[in-house]
C-alpha cells in the first residue's frame, strides 16, 4: 500500500470517488457547499446589478459570518447576564443540592 498526498479539492473528490483508503492528506481541506435560498425578485435582481458574479458569494459569505458572529455574541451576552443573576445562582444550587437517591 502506499500513500498518496493530496494537493487540491479535486485529487480528494477522485480519492473518495474510487472509494481508496490509502489517501491521506497533511492539509486541512475547506469543501464548498451548495445552497438554494429564497431571496424577494426585487432583492435578487438588485444584487445581481450590484455584485459581479463572481464576487457573489464570497459578499454572501462575509454578510453571513458578520451575522453569525453577532448572534454569537448576542447568545454570549445573554448567558453572561443569566450568570449574574443571583436569584438564578440560588435557584441552580438549590436544584442541584437535591438528593432525589438516584445514582447517575
Amino acid at each position: 500500500m502506499h500513500a498518496i498526498s493530496l494537493r487540491s479539492n479535486r485529487d480528494f473528490e477522485r480519492c473518495a470517488r474510487e472509494e481508496r483508503v490509502d489517501c491521506i492528506s497533511h492539509k486541512s481541506y475547506y469543501f464548498d457547499m451548495r445552497m438554494t435560498l429564497s431571496i424577494p425578485d426585487v432583492v435578487a435582481h438588485r444584487f445581481q446589478a450590484a455584485v459581479p458574479a463572481r464576487q457573489r458569494s464570497r459578499l454572501v459569505t462575509r454578510l453571513l459570518e458578520h451575522e453569525l458572529s453577532e448572534r454569537d455574541n448576542s447568545l454570549a451576552a445573554a448567558c453572561r447576564a443569566a450568570n449574574r443573576d443571583r436569584a438564578l445562582t440560588r435557584e441552580i444550587d438549590e436544584w442541584q443540592a437535591f438528593d432525589d437517591g438516584i445514582e447517575e
